[in-house]
């Protein structure tokens, strides 16, 4: 039995009324009127849309930082990239909802304020060499000790998310060499930080565009009657930064990811050689490539360390002793380098390019 003077009683009312009124007049569909017939006596609000989060990246003006960046700026309210020198970072300055602060990331303090009211830190500092007699700048400087100090302040500031960036083969015990040991410590560092939830990615080389490796080796070709190279037997698996990129926000998005190592390669296995030479050919640039002995490796990797910028040294000697390619069982991302590097490694690839304007312009 309806009271129909009770408040409940009279909704139900004007909506009889209201649909009658509506048939009367051949309205057949009176949506907005069966709405009413809820027992809610007012209409619920409409939802609050999902605020964004403030993201702050640590090693954001480098090559897998200026991708991610422009990737994460359509869903991020605002985005920080941390650097020593403001001055030095042009390719932001479109995008409003980036900021550039110059700071000095190696300190905890000055670290500790940068990030404050930051909902995801990604730290993407990584060097293959070291450069210069400051500890930060040397393997465990870059690498564990910033991972250190970025830990803390990711406490100090509370911060929830944290997405490290480190290498297939880090290993902070067995490691070959001390760019996969110092990524190692730096991983341990990670791990132990029970106040954040964190996601480790492992790549393989990365290319792109703008990478080291493809356009390195083009440039050394373009310059040397032959090829002198050492290590050639060593085995990669090459990852397309897109899909690194991809790797990296979907798990900000998936919280299956948080406390998981993600290995990251393409679909392909190739030896150093293999790669250097589909290089020369991507590039149009044909030189004997001469496979060096282990004894005149290490010599070459001496001998280059001394060269400006560093094209080869002990180290990545010894980093090349270990295979980087994903443990078995691990599945391959999907983009092979066949698709991506002929576009910027040929000089007279128009859309190649047209691609380096778009990409200026984010289109």
């Amino acid at each position: 039995m309806i009271d129909w003077l009770s408040p409940q009683g009279q909704w139900k009312f004007f909506a009889l009324q209201s649909t009658k009124l509506c048939l009367a007049f051949g309205r057949i569909r009176p949506i907005t009127f069966v709405l009413c017939v809820s027992e809610h006596l007012e209409p619920p609000e409409a939802p609050v849309p999902k605020q964004l989060p403030v993201i702050t990246v640590l090693g954001g003006s480098g090559f897998v930082g200026t991708e991610l960046t422009n990737r994460l700026a359509s869903e991020a309210t605002e985005i920080r990239i941390l650097t020593r020198r403001a001055s030095r970072v042009k390719a932001f300055r479109v995008l409003t909802n980036v900021k550039v602060i110059e700071t000095n990331i190696h300190e905890l303090d000055a670290l500790s304020t940068a990030i404050t009211g930051s909902d995801v830190v990604i730290n993407l500092v990584g060097i293959l060499n070291t450069a210069g007699s400051q500890a930060k700048n040397g393997f465990h400087g870059a690498h564990a000790d910033l991972t250190a100090t970025t830990m803390q302040a990711c406490k100090r500031a509370a911060v929830p998310r944290y997405l490290h960036m480190s290498a297939l083969g880090a290993d902070a015990t067995d490691g070959s060499s001390e760019y996969l040991k110092s990524k190692g410590v730096a991983e341990n560092h990670v791990r132990d930080a029970a106040h954040v939830a964190w996601t480790i990615f492992r790549p393989s080389v990365i290319f792109g565009r703008r990478d080291s490796f493809f356009n390195r080796f083009a440039q050394l070709l373009r310059l040397a009657p032959v090829m002198p190279l050492a290590c050639a037997d060593s085995k990669m698996q090459p990852v397309y930064i897109g899909d690194v990129c991809d790797a990296m926000i979907g798990a900000l998005h998936n919280p299956d990811n948080v406390g998981q190592v993600i290995n990251l390669g393409g679909p392909e296995v190739f030896t150093l050689k293999e790669l250097v030479t589909m290089t020369g050919e991507m590039a149009g640039i044909k030189r004997p490539i001469i496979e060096l002995p282990d004894a005149l490796s290490k010599i070459q990797a001496f001998v280059l360390e001394f060269v400006p910028g560093k094209p080869f040294s002990r180290d990545n000697y010894a980093s090349l002793q270990t295979d980087n390619v994903l443990p078995d069982g691990v599945p391959s991302q999907p983009t092979p380098i066949s698709s991506i590097v002929p576009s910027y490694l040929s000089d007279s690839d128009l859309n190649g390019e047209l691609q380096r304007y778009r990409e200026m312009a984010r289109r």
